[in-house]
């Protein structure tokens, strides 16, 4: 096994171990755990058999395994930034919503209070 291979499998195993804290921690969801924690063991899966993304990449019509694992990582970043912009979209519509609300009851309880009057 390659120096290089046992770093990818550590930090695998590192994010492996990281997505179930965050797990337990209630800051993720099981099913997306178990889907990153499935991620993690197909990079593992590639890391200890190299040449099944070339059988894989053939089968599916791509030149080579490196170019298949690329074309897949790219897909899946498309697919996070758009879940963030959703994300980020949906927290930015909620600001704004709780703005106006605190904003309109600043208006109200400014009109109940009396006037201040000077001697």
């Amino acid at each position: 096994m390659l120096v290089i291979q046992l770093v990818l499998l550590a930090a695998l195993f590192a994010a492996f171990l990281l997505t179930w804290k965050r797990a337990q921690e209630r800051v993720i969801r099981r099913r997306e755990a178990l889907i990153w924690s499935a991620l993690w063991m197909a990079a593992a899966l590639l890391i200890f058999w190299p040449e099944l993304a070339s059988h894989v990449a053939s089968f599916v019509g791509v030149g080579r395994g490196a170019d298949l694992v690329v074309y897949a990582a790219v897909i899946v970043l498309f697919v996070l930034i758009f879940n963030i912009h959703v994300a980020l979209d949906r927290l930015d519509r909620k600001l704004t919503q709780l703005v106006r609300q605190e904003a309109l009851k600043e208006i109200g309880d400014a009109s109940l209070k009396p006037e201040d009057t000077r001697v």
